[in-house]
């Protein structure tokens, strides 16, 4: 049995992720810096063909990663309505190492377009229909695009999903299958399956393979337990796909050009290597034991053939490098580079031997503000649905209680504004009565209403207490 024959016999056409995969593999060939196609191939130099390999600037590597860092990084604030249910969800965030499986998916996501974050519940076994979740565990995955597959979708939207992983132990190489299916009830179903083999050849594994391992769990909940990341672009490849379109998709071209230029810069620096031409004659002479006059080792020495003029013994050629105007073109390339993936002129420079990344503040009407904020978007739709499933999968099948009915996601926005000075023009306003404490409190300590009322209580209650051990109580009763 293979992939496609398993979904049809659960009645699911998977022809749509089997066509899309050449696209999967082209956007990903280009993160992974190495494209066959391109980066090998043969140069004739008048005797045979040479087998070449063209140099990679890495390119979509760093475009994804970038996104990925200007979108969720550290700064990023995930708020809920009371303190206590934040406390507990930031724990489990913690225990996860939300921060960097966020944030790598973000970066595999726009690469190659799309991607996934799924929960489940560790360690909660069944006896007797009865689920045992004394030792459950809320667990965060990231699964990569060529491992998810869309069972049914409405405008773009995956509605239920499955998930394909694999995981080797003693020796077998074991195929996981989780899909997320809708049942009457419009409740989301988990069922799970376990093979042994590779994708294009499996059969089930045995019961005593399936120790502690769930065939199908109903959720209860209309909250799907996966969600999917994609870049906030348009498909122009099939707009009726519910795959997302790579950061770089459009922008094939320029990353070929990119690293052309690259790969020149790097072969005139090669092959316009100074080299001393020498006749055959002065490269050794016979004093009894024909001893080399240079070094056998030295590459800068060339033997000329026999027959060269004598009247000529020695000669060297002193090009001049071009490499100047190597450097301008790969800067070139990189401009189109960066606006065409949405960050705008000039957000990287060449100094000829690395791309610099720009830093500094960027304006409120510039091209890289407007491309964040329209990411930032789909990406807050999905990680609010992810937040919920995992507040409800903690709540209802592990140990803490989490209400996540309202969801608030501060992103980072340091490199839009200056916050080190906004903050301290704001505490001046407080301070002169300009603006209100709770202002300053939720725009700029992430603050929700309840966590403001809490804080300031606690402000007043310190104050208090201070004055009593001063002896300033009585005073002030006096003045009231």
């Amino acid at each position: 049995m293979n992939l496609q024959q398993f979904f049809s016999s659960k009645g699911y056409d998977i022809s749509e992720k089997l066509n899309w995969e050449k696209y999967i593999n082209i956007w990903e060939s280009w993160y992974k810096g190495k494209v066959r196609k391109f980066h090998n191939y043969y140069i004739y130099n008048g005797q045979r063909k040479v087998k070449m390999e063209k140099k990679s600037l890495q390119g979509a590597k760093k475009v994804a990663e970038d996104w990925a860092d200007l979108l969720y990084n550290e700064r990023v604030k995930i708020n809920l309505e009371k303190k206590k249910d934040t406390e507990n969800l930031i724990e489990i965030l913690r225990q996860n190492n939300a921060t960097t499986i966020i944030n790598q998916g973000i970066e595999k996501s726009f690469a190659i377009g799309t991607g996934a974050l799924v929960v489940s519940v560790q360690n909660m076994e069944q006896i007797e229909n009865v689920l045992d979740v004394t030792y459950s565990k809320v667990k965060l995955e990231f699964v990569e695009c060529k491992k998810i597959i869309p069972l049914t979708w409405e405008n773009q939207m995956i509605k239920e999903c499955a998930f394909v992983t694999t995981k080797y132990k003693k020796g077998q190489n074991y195929i996981y299958i989780a899909m997320h299916t809708l049942n009457e009830k419009g409740n989301y179903v988990i069922e799970n399956y376990m093979f042994k083999g590779k994708y294009n050849s499996f059969v089930k594994a045995n019961n005593e393979e399936k120790e502690g391992f769930l065939d199908k769990f109903d959720t209860k909940s209309n909250i799907p337990w996966f969600s999917i990341i994609t870049p906030n672009i348009c498909n122009n490849i099939d707009s009726e796909s519910p795959f997302g379109l790579s950061v770089y998709a459009n922008s094939i071209d320029t990353l070929k050009s990119l690293d052309n230029a690259y790969d020149g810069l790097d072969n005139e620096t090669t092959i316009g290597r100074r080299r001393i031409f020498v006749s055959g004659e002065m490269l050794s002479y016979d004093d009894g034991e024909a001893r080399m006059v240079f070094d056998p080792n030295d590459i800068s020495v060339y033997r000329m053939p026999q027959g060269f003029n004598k009247n000529n013994m020695i000669e060297h050629d002193d090009a001049n490098l071009r490499t100047s105007s190597y450097i301008e073109t790969v800067n070139y390339q990189l401009n189109i580079l960066s606006s065409k993936v949405g960050f705008g002129n000039e957000r990287y420079k060449f100094d000829g031997q690395a791309i610099q990344t720009a830093t500094g503040v960027i304006s409120e009407n510039s091209d890289m503000f407007r491309t964040i904020k329209k990411h930032e978007q789909v990406l807050e739709n999905s990680l609010v649905t992810i937040i919920k499933a995992i507040a409800y999968a903690s709540t209802n099948f592990g140990n803490q209680i989490i209400d996540a009915t309202k969801v608030t996601i501060d992103f980072d926005d340091s490199i839009i504004e200056d916050k080190g000075a906004e903050k301290v023009r704001a505490m001046q306003e407080v301070s002169q009565n300009l603006r209100s404490r709770e202002s300053y409190m939720i725009n700029y300590r992430n603050l929700n209403e309840q966590q403001v009322k809490e804080e300031l209580d606690t402000i007043q209650q310190e104050k208090m207490s201070n004055q009593e051990a001063f002896g300033f109580t009585e005073n002030i009763k006096e003045e009231k």
